[in-house]
């Protein structure tokens, strides 16, 4: 089709070089399917009086006298070579019709074909331009020379046009250097032959020559020494395989400095499908690689002891259970924790603590099982994961138990931390998986549940989980809602115990919490501490008995009431602005209540202890160290503090007088408590021969079975509100 259609794109327009642009001869290029001009020299602009700009908007059909039919004939002829000399009535610009003679020929541009022609035309005598009488001269000679001359331009124009995609190919080899060297990973191109032709500065640093010296080198000149499977496999793999090849590992540089690389190999096809070689890219990952691991670290791993966290252990598990599914095998969970780690880290300070846990996590770590798994679960409670003990369940139960009191023992060795010589004790929680077994978050609560259960029974128990202890988790929740619900609806009673004293007087009592439970009846504190305890609910609790005290001294001038008060209660920031409101709202002798504590204060926090105790003195309130043998007891402690009594604990009143280590524990106490000035207050006592041999001995006050349980309020003082 020799004329477009309105849709036709026009060709780009061709550009003539200075030689032709300036020829005094006049020239133009066409688009042979169109017509239209592509280009023209300044002699075709000077001939016709269209400027560049204009040219490029005409097509010959503006010029052309002749039909469009008969001008598309010529122009078809022309680029098939059938034709080439033309001669033709031409309008100008001004209007003028004027006869040219023109040569044209097809030439090729980037795939494109265009029409070049070379213009001729004469002026006659009457200084009007005419068109060379070509009759008069050889029409041979002046075709090859029209053909010479245009060959010439055509050269000379495709010389010029060589010259600058030289320049702009350098300007792009010299832009593509640049990139690459900027380019932070290493980059190789290699032919068939495994010699390098190319490398970026990344490359040269990593192998440690210059570029220059590293370009026409082969694989084995430069990494032929290197033992690094992973940098051979890279290097000296099938180079011309038609896959891309991916690899990550450590590799050591010629220069013999250690990296982590992620390296990438990729063959170079050219269009027929032949192979010229392959890049390769290898990326420095060392820092990406040092970085996940220590998030890693932090998102797994207990930063102190370097175990495992809970997070871990909870995926290692997960594995653990998936693998002993498919062996029929059975494993065991064992939750390891420090008894009294809180009064390691007060008595001997955080460092003393932190290296205690440090000392248990490598004992631990030392002595499972090739297998088996160690982990941090919280601050003082460390996981033991023991695998592979067989399918049958008695014979697994055995070995873990076998295992578990062997690593029991381990841990409840002396240890020398930081020159202190601590002996710690552990108790342990345990549960038996079966291979049936799929949530590892299961297990972990039925071996949490077994270790509170071993806590509840002492210092350096062991205790298995049994069905039994999820009811007594249903139970413990139970407390929790009824301990709730007696804050809010007064459900809780005050019973009084006697305290004897032959030589004061007054009634003394000892003020003592029930739990009314609307379906379990009264419940002694024996049953519910832990969890008032463990939800600090003691806090509130412990705030109502003191207040309910106060109002029974102020009802009765004669009484005194020994009321205790938990740690958890007694370091409360407020706790003697609290005490001291209740003294001034309620009208009685400071000196008729004593507050008793346990050991355990001492050791929890002596300096705020010690400040409050001088503050509540001031207040004439008497102080009392409740239950004492049984804790840290430190002669220290008891020389520095302002107290008024000891009560001994009925553990050790109930080996009296029979039992020669309780005889002398007792009377030791006593001696030192006399030599301190404190009074003496014996709990527990059951039977005549103790109160005579207490007496014997110089225990002022006596409490206990022998002379009253524990009764309501209204037994002792039936006149109460």
């Amino acid at each position: 089709m020799l004329f477009a259609s309105p849709l036709h794109a026009r060709p780009r327009p061709f550009e003539f070089p200075p030689a032709i642009d300036e020829s005094p001869m006049a020239m133009f290029v066409l688009d042979p399917s169109t017509g239209e001009f592509l280009a023209s020299n300044q002699a075709a602009q000077a001939l016709y009086g269209w400027s560049r700009e204009e040219f490029q908007t005409l097509s010959v059909s503006d010029l052309n006298q002749i039909q469009q039919s008969k001008m598309a004939d010529d122009l078809d002829q022309a680029v098939q070579l059938r034709k080439n000399y033309f001669r033709f009535e031409q309008r100008l610009k001004d209007g003028e019709i004027r006869q040219v003679s023109m040569f044209s020929w097809p030439v090729t541009q980037e795939g494109e074909t265009a029409l070049m022609s070379v213009v001729l035309e004469s002026r006659d005598v009457g200084q009007t331009y005419t068109v060379v009488n070509f009759n008069r001269l050889n029409f041979a000679f002046v075709s090859v020379l029209c053909i010479l001359l245009a060959t010439v331009l055509l050269l000379v124009f495709i010389t010029f046009r060589r010259r600058r995609l030289v320049r702009e190919l350098a300007r792009q080899h010299l832009l593509l250097r640049v990139m690459m060297d900027a380019i932070p990973d290493q980059i190789y191109f290699r032919r068939p032959d495994r010699q390098i032709v190319a490398c970026n500065q990344a490359a040269a640093e990593f192998v440690g020559m210059p570029v220059e010296m590293i370009v026409g080198k082969s694989d084995r000149e430069l990494f032929g020494q290197s033992e690094d499977s992973l940098l051979r496999q890279q290097v000296f793999g099938a180079i011309d395989a038609r896959e891309n090849h991916v690899a990550q590992g450590e590799v050591t540089s010629p220069t013999g400095k250690k990296y982590t690389l992620e390296m990438f190999r990729t063959p170079v096809i050219d269009p027929r499908g032949e192979p010229l070689g392959a890049v390769s890219i290898w990326r420095d990952i060392t820092d990406r690689r040092r970085n996940e691991e220590r998030i890693e670290a932090l998102a797994f791993y207990d930063p102190l002891t370097k175990l495992a966290n809970r997070a871990r252990a909870q995926e290692v598990m997960l594995n653990f259970l998936a693998s002993h599914r498919l062996s029929n095998q059975h494993m065991a969970l064992a939750i390891f924790d420090l008894d009294n780690f809180a009064a390691v880290n007060s008595i001997f300070g955080h460092n003393i603590g932190d290296a205690l846990l440090r000392a248990t996590g490598r004992r631990l770590s030392n002595n499972i099982e090739p297998g088996s798994f160690t982990a941090r679960l919280s601050s003082d409670e460390f996981l033991v994961l023991l695998t592979d003990l067989g399918t049958d369940r008695t014979t697994a139960l055995e070995a873990a138990q076998e295992r578990i009191d062997r690593l029991h023992e381990k841990l409840s060795q002396k240890a020398f931390v930081n020159s202190h010589h601590i002996t710690p004790s552990t108790c342990v929680g345990a549960v038996l998986v079966g291979p049936e077994a799929e949530s590892a978050n299961d297990e972990l609560r039925r071996a949490d549940l077994a270790m509170h259960n071993a806590k509840a029974k002492g210092r350096g128990s062991i205790s298995w989980f049994h069905d039994d202890m999820v009811d007594q988790l249903v139970s413990r929740f139970d407390l929790e809602t009824a301990l709730e619900r007696a804050l809010q609806s007064n459900g809780f009673r005050i019973y009084l115990q006697p305290i004897i004293n032959r030589d004061t007087s007054g009634r003394h009592f000892e003020a003592l919490l029930r739990l009314d439970h609307p379906e379990r009846g009264i419940i002694s504190p024996g049953d519910f501490i832990d969890v008032a305890e463990s939800t600090g609910l003691i806090v509130p609790i412990g705030a109502w008995v003191l207040e309910e005290a106060c109002k029974l001294l102020a009802e009765y001038p004669d009484l005194h009431l020994s009321v205790n008060v938990s740690v958890q209660q007694f370091l409360q920031e407020d706790f003697v602005d609290q005490l001291n409101a209740l003294l001034k709202h309620y009208d009685f002798a400071p000196n008729h209540l004593t507050l008793e504590m346990t050991e355990s204060l001492m050791i929890a926090n002596f300096e705020l202890t010690l400040s409050q105790l001088l503050t509540i003195r001031d207040l004439k309130v008497r102080l009392s160290i409740d239950d004492f043998g049984t804790g840290y007891s430190a002669l220290l402690y008891l020389k520095q503090l302002p107290l008024d009594e000891l009560k001994i604990d009925q553990s050790f009143i109930s080996g009296v007088p029979h039992d020669s280590n309780d005889t002398s524990l007792v009377e030791l106490i006593i001696t030192t408590a006399h030599h301190l000035g404190l009074v003496i207050v014996a709990e527990g006592v059951e039977t005549q021969e103790q109160e005579e041999w207490l007496r014997r001995y110089g225990c002022e006050s006596l409490q206990g079975f022998l002379f009253s349980r524990p009764q309501p309020v209204e037994h002792y003082l039936p006149s109460s509100h």
